[in-house]
């Protein structure tokens, strides 16, 4: 259920299809040239990351690098809940 929904928010704000990448690409920074997120998108996908699943992400773990990749961010909202 977190996948699913997480998934459906990175392809409303970033315009990626997750269901798309191949596992190694799921482990890239979303703002990589590669994937081509911006950097307005990642700020629009964090909001709504906290609103729809009812977290708080520390910003600490932003600035660790814990919220750049799609399994970065899954990880990271499966240790809040």
């Amino acid at each position: 259920m977190i996948e699913k929904q997480l998934k459906k928010l990175i392809k409303e704000c970033m315009d990626i299809d997750v269901n798309q990448l191949t596992d190694e690409e799921k482990a890239y920074p979303l703002l990589s040239a590669r994937l081509g997120g911006m950097p307005y998108q990642m700020l629009v996908l964090f909001v709504k990351v906290e609103n729809t699943f009812g977290i708080e992400i520390d910003s600490q773990k932003v600035a660790d690098g814990k919220f750049n990749a799609y399994t970065d961010i899954l990880r990271l909202i499966e240790e809040t809940l």
